[in-house]
């Protein structure tokens, strides 16, 4: 039998999630989608931007990271060290006030964080004159906090007999939502130019995904009305709340069963861009004789906007949906709460809120929208190398139920050449928080940070960013059996001579 406290180790530990996870991989990773070698990777930004590709075809074989953020508990930068974690035999102290390796912000502001992992693998990019095509292999996750109040998390690592915060009365009428979803994605993205005229170049592109959800869970909360009486008892004076959760376990057993459908749920999602490009010089007809032949035709500046993962998952596999209306309790007793597998805890919850086992429960289904954001983009070709990329990504909530894609406003200067790139992003993240990033591309291997002062030591622990990408990039101008290196590879009229040699990267 499970014995548990409601409010304390369940809060803890999603804290500790959001903040230290890893394996997963970086929020927007900006050395790996921006650029004129991302290529495929350029879809994930805006699809219509792969006919800006200094590429004419490109495979992508892995994408990996760590990302996490919150605006609650954190490690201070003096304690942390990246050798002896790397190593595996990082100590970090016991703090006082949490009687644990992490303090949390004394404030009273609301809380939110992210836990994303964006991990692709297999893809591949083509242009073909007027026409790019690329797919995409994902298997994604994203957990999201938001609007949570500050109490609550303060509640849940000093327990409900934490005196300070007892016997007050907490108002919220901001929306609480908690969210979580995994699934894998199989996706393919079109881009065209409908209007070349002059320097100017419109293209339109986008991105069909098929989604299948491998489990999803949520909480949202309209508003809530209580006060924390003792270590024991909560007087709830009004309440409503939705939660949901379809996993991949036995609710009767809390075991994860050999049998049945490995994935709970299945969806559409799509991106939608466009850009606006005035390249340096107007367009000439060329007759290509091969894919590889295309020119590249520089820009002086790129605008493009674009809506990213519209779209929800449906779950409809070892599903359930429930519902707390007008609560308005004493729940006494807390310390004994216990229960023995995931269907008594939401027996237990309909009982102790609602008055009776099963008044929660509200149907066997449920759709979590996708991380839906309006995303925009600037590029500018400062001179020769050197670029600048202005980004801004705001999260869109078009589903009454979905995870959160967190705010974002970056700068990124970046010196490009076929071997070798640099960036340095500098963000404001839910535009707010400064953050100074770092990324290099050898060849084919791209690593990169959105926080450097965290990878250095020099700021406190609320997160953490680094991702990496090995992928094979083909110029545009340079064919197979060719090296046509020189100054006039990507001129408007020059045809690229036949020779022995291999034009990669």
């Amino acid at each position: 039998m499970n014995k548990i406290t409601l409010a304390s180790n369940s809060l803890k530990l999603l804290f500790i999630i959001m903040c230290f996870s890893a394996g997963l991989n970086a929020q927007e990773s900006p050395g790996i989608t921006q650029g004129n070698f991302a290529g495929s990777a350029m879809a994930r930004q805006n699809p219509a931007s792969m006919l800006q590709s200094k590429l004419y075809f490109d495979l992508h074989l892995v994408s990996v990271g760590v990302f996490g953020q919150n605006n609650f508990a954190y490690i201070p930068h003096r304690d942390f060290n990246l050798s002896p974690l790397i190593q595996n035999n990082e100590q970090l102290p016991v703090y006082p006030q949490t009687e644990s390796n992490f303090l949390y912000y004394e404030n009273t502001k609301n809380k939110a964080g992210s836990v994303i992992t964006n991990n692709y693998g297999l893809a591949a990019f083509l242009q073909t004159g007027d026409h790019a095509f690329a797919f995409h292999t994902a298997v994604r996750s994203y957990n999201s906090l938001n609007q949570l109040p500050y109490e609550m998390p303060v509640l849940g690592v000093q327990s409900l007999d934490y005196i300070p915060l007892q016997n007050i009365r907490f108002t919220n009428e901001d929306k609480l939502s908690v969210a979580s979803m995994a699934w894998g994605e199989i996706g393919f993205s079109y881009a065209y130019a409908f209007s070349k005229y002059s320097n100017q170049h419109w293209a339109a592109g986008i991105t069909a995904k098929y989604l299948l959800g491998y489990s999803g869970a949520f909480v949202d909360i309209d508003n809530i009305d209580y006060m924390v009486l003792d270590r024991e008892t909560i007087n709830f004076f009004d309440m409503n709340a939705d939660f949901g959760i379809a996993l991949p376990v036995d609710y009767t057993s809390n075991d994860f069963p050999d049998q049945g459908p490995t994935f709970k749920g299945r969806g559409m999602g799509f991106d939608l861009g466009l850009t606006y490009t005035v390249k340096k010089e107007g367009y000439q007809k060329f007759n290509n004789q091969r894919i590889c032949e295309q020119t590249y035709k520089d820009y002086f500046w790129r605008f493009g906007i674009s809506i990213l993962d519209l779209g929800a998952i449906k779950f409809k596999e070892n599903a359930q949906l429930h519902q707390l209306r007008d609560v308005n309790t004493i729940w006494e007793n807390l310390d004994d709460v216990a229960y023995n597998n995931i269907n008594d805890l939401m027996d237990t919850l309909s009982f102790q809120l609602m008055g009776s086992v099963g008044a929660s429960y509200a149907g066997d289904n449920f759709s979590i929208g996708l991380p839906t954001a309006l995303s925009v983009q600037f590029d500018y070709h400062y001179n020769k190398n050197w670029y600048f990329n202005a980004m801004a990504i705001h999260p869109l909530k078009l589903s009454q139920y979905g995870v959160r894609r967190p705010a974002q406003i970056a700068v990124t200067p970046r010196y490009e050449t076929d071997w070798f790139e640099a960036m340095m992003p500098l963000s404001l993240y839910e535009y707010r928080i400064p953050r100074i990033g770092a990324a290099v591309r050898l060849a084919f291997l791209t690593i990169g940070t959105e926080r450097l002062g965290t990878l250095l030591g020099i700021s406190d622990i609320n997160g953490m960013d680094i991702y990496a990408s090995i992928k094979f990039n083909f110029r545009k101008g340079v064919c197979l059996g060719n090296r046509d290196t020189g100054a006039c590879y990507n001129a408007d009229n020059y045809k690229p001579r036949r020779n022995k040699f291999l034009g990669i990267f």
